[in-house]
């Protein structure tokens, strides 16, 4: 059902996983500084897709761009929330 979607969605998880797990090493202050830059990047990389490249390749590199995004702060903030009750 999610065939063309998997990818996407995978990429999205897997940023989410990386993060949760660099967020039990690091101090929040670095795990949301990590967080910061990346979402940058991120923001970079969707402006270049959206002038750069342009058209359905734009648009889906956008996407996977925005699903990271997604997954960087969904792991940044279940990791401070854990990392805050244990």
């Amino acid at each position: 059902m999610l065939e063309g979607w998997t990818p996407i969605l995978l990429m999205g998880i897997i940023a989410a996983v990386i993060i949760f797990f660099i967020s039990r090493k690091v101090s929040k202050k670095v795990l949301f500084f990590i967080a910061v830059i990346l979402s940058i990047i991120c923001f970079g990389i969707v402006i270049y897709s959206i002038i750069g490249v342009g058209g359905w390749d734009g648009m889906g590199i956008g996407f996977v761009t925005i699903t990271v995004f997604i997954g960087i702060w969904i792991g940044a903030i279940i990791g401070a929330i854990l990392k805050k009750r244990l």
